[in-house]
């Protein structure tokens, strides 16, 4: 059977682009508001939790992490995931690292990282707080790519992960570029935002004062070119490294750099600033040297009597000594749509989300209880005929007899009845119908406190 038909070739094209770009979109390159991943650092933290590698569990290889990645949740290039697990271990790269590495994960001088047969790894603590929860039903799961597990939609995270830690990425026709944010200044605002939902933008920035890089810099835009950045979700930064002076002897001066602008290669900071000095284009300076080691230290040696001032200004318009940080704030919004959000509507549809979680977790843990209560009730009516209920279970020929016996003379269900005969009989003595009794009013008064919770607002 013949299943060819025509079509227009523009419009065919067109259609096709377009589900190819909404697929990039929402598969690939923008950060989903609620979580602030992506879904291959979603499925890399997810699977590094299911095979039970938390902040204490021992570290294990990496190409362990990424054969367990791309054959439940990724079928994709295994050095793009590869890639994207690297960046998350990268203190340079993330304010809040997400992946703590051994071995070589690269460097701020660009060095690759070792492969991935060489470099192990495991889960941070703070990534405890993007993940708990997690089996209290708390997110919805859908399908993977071959229908045969299931995978979360987005992580119940209790941190504002796209604020702290920012997210980058390029689709069609489309980008984002968020910076990381200090945590303590974003719980804040997020606490100021639960008191008072209309709290605007500069309400907001008393207390996020503006982006925190990882590796420092100092940021020279105004607060009101940033709080129209943030208004829009749309802007930049201009970042600068920080240096300062040390006097040596005989009148002699050097400048140590100690942090230098978000993303910038330090080894090519340093070339160029050598090229500098090899063209005489800069007489005053005559060597530089990269001193660093867990801390940033490239030292710039001076002519005796030079100007520091002027020397510094000429290798700010000449190196990326000083460099802008593009901010545009597109994102997934809860229902997938791509949408470019102001900093105050991402910190809302997180409070959103946050209150969606609890909600669901708190539903989870009543049921729990509620089920352990029945079960607790059903003991609490044999225990007031303790007798009877032993010689029932005594005299009984099996197991199916003291079941029936003991559903209807005691007018207990299946579950209850269930529950009886799994434990030994020799709990149930006074110690153990004490203790019974005393989870019975603890498990209670949880439930209470949990229902008096949900009714409120």
């Amino acid at each position: 059977m013949n299943n060819e038909k025509e079509s227009d070739l523009q419009l065919e094209l067109e259609s096709r682009f377009l589900t190819y770009a909404l697929s990039t979109i929402v598969s690939r390159s923008l950060p989903d508001v609620r979580d602030g991943l992506k879904p291959i650092h979603r499925r890399i933290l997810f699977a590094m939790e299911s095979i039970g590698l938390n902040a204490t569990a021992k570290p294990v290889k990496s190409a362990k992490i990424i054969g367990e990645v791309l054959g439940k949740y990724h079928p994709h290039g295994d050095a793009s995931t590869y890639e994207s697990m690297v960046r998350m271990a990268q203190d340079f790269s993330m304010r809040y690292p997400l992946v703590d590495g051994k071995g070589n994960f690269g460097s701020v001088d660009g060095d690759a990282p070792a492969a991935y047969r060489y470099t192990e790894g495991k889960l941070t603590a703070i990534t405890s707080y993007i993940l708990n929860d997690l089996k209290k039903e708390t997110v919805e799961y859908k399908a993977n790519y071959d229908n045969t597990i299931k995978e979360p939609v987005v992580l119940p995270s209790r941190v504002p992960n796209l604020l702290i830690n920012g997210s980058s990425g390029i689709a069609v026709g489309m980008a984002c570029s968020f910076p990381s944010h200090n945590i303590s200044e974003v719980m804040a605002a997020l606490i100021t935002m639960i008191k008072d939902p209309d709290t605007t933008v500069g309400q907001l920035m008393k207390h996020i004062k503006g982006p925190d890089f990882p590796g420092g810099g100092i940021i020279l835009t105004s607060k009101a070119e940033i709080k129209n950045a943030y208004e829009l979700g749309l802007g930049a930064v201009k970042i600068r490294g920080e240096w300062k002076v040390d006097q040596l002897p005989r009148g002699k001066q050097q400048i140590i750099i100690h942090s230098i602008p978000y993303g910038v290669n330090k080894s090519r900071l340093i070339e160029k600033i050598a090229e500098i000095i090899i063209s005489k284009k800069l007489p005053p300076l005559i060597d530089v040297r990269d001193e660093s080691d867990e801390k940033m230290r490239v030292v710039l040696e001076l002519k005796a009597g030079a100007n520091t001032e002027k020397i510094m200004t000429y290798l700010l318009r000449h190196t990326e000594l000083e460099n802008n940080f593009q901010l545009n704030f597109n994102c997934l919004k809860p229902n997938g749509e791509p949408a470019r959000l102001s900093i105050k509507e991402i910190c809302r549809y997180f409070l959103d989300f946050r209150k969606e979680v609890v909600i669901r977790r708190l539903e989870y843990e009543l049921a729990i209880l509620i089920k352990r209560l029945h079960i607790l009730d059903g003991f609490v009516v044999l225990f007031s005929e303790l007798d009877k209920a032993l010689k029932i279970i005594r005299s009984s020929k099996s197991k199916q007899e003291a079941h029936d016996k003991l559903k209807i003379g005691f007018k207990l269900d299946d579950e209850q009845v269930l529950a009886i005969l799994e434990i030994p009989l020799y709990r149930l003595v006074s110690m153990e119908v004490e203790k019974m009794l005393a989870e019975q009013k603890e498990k209670s008064k949880e439930k209470k406190q949990i229902q008096t919770i949900l009714s409120s607002d």
